[in-house]
């Protein structure tokens, strides 16, 4: 029987992100855990980020006892700085979630029609495509509170399927 490996991997935006850790164990990927939250544009950007530093502190906190073998996150890449900027923020609230615990990415971040493709077989499938492959891969049955958290974890199979793990 092989050592469970651990996927931690982040949607991360200001708006709503997403988190997932997945877990491999012969060969077979599971959901252990996931999580989204939403922020408000009536708040202000470092409230918001500030809001999505504690969601990203209580998840790894709730999950560390369990491992983590990679830390992935989306790659974002907007048009003006106005698309940017809020995700930027977003990034570095979640990098110092992580820093708090001695956690950093082990992967480059990875474009969602990378990680789509690989999961999908579409490298610009639908929201809904998303979450069905990812239940597929996982035998997941239960809801997903935001396309968020799909994508969170079709980045963590995104990283199995290159690691060899599935």
């Amino acid at each position: 029987m092989n050592k469970p490996k651990r996927i931690l991997a982040f949607d991360i935006s200001l708006g709503q992100p997403g988190v997932a850790l997945v877990e491999i164990r012969n060969g077979q990927a599971t959901i252990i855990d996931k999580s989204n939250i939403k922020t408000t544009t009536k708040d202000s950007a470092a409230v918001r980020a500030s809001i999505v530093y504690a969601w990203a502190v209580h998840f790894i906190e709730r999950n560390r006892g369990k491992g983590f073998d990679f830390v992935v996150r989306e790659l974002f890449q907007g048009r003006t700085w106005k698309q940017n900027a809020p995700v930027f923020s977003a990034w570095a609230a979640v990098d110092q979630a992580l820093n708090v615990f001695d956690l950093t990415y082990t992967d480059e971040p990875i474009t969602p029609g990378t990680h789509f493709k690989s999961v999908v077989g579409n490298g610009k499938a639908s929201k809904q495509e998303v979450a069905e492959a990812v239940r597929k891969w996982t035998g997941f049955d239960g809801e997903f509170a935001s396309d968020d958290e799909s994508d969170a974890c079709s980045l963590a199979l995104y990283k199995a399927i290159k690691e060899g793990l599935i």
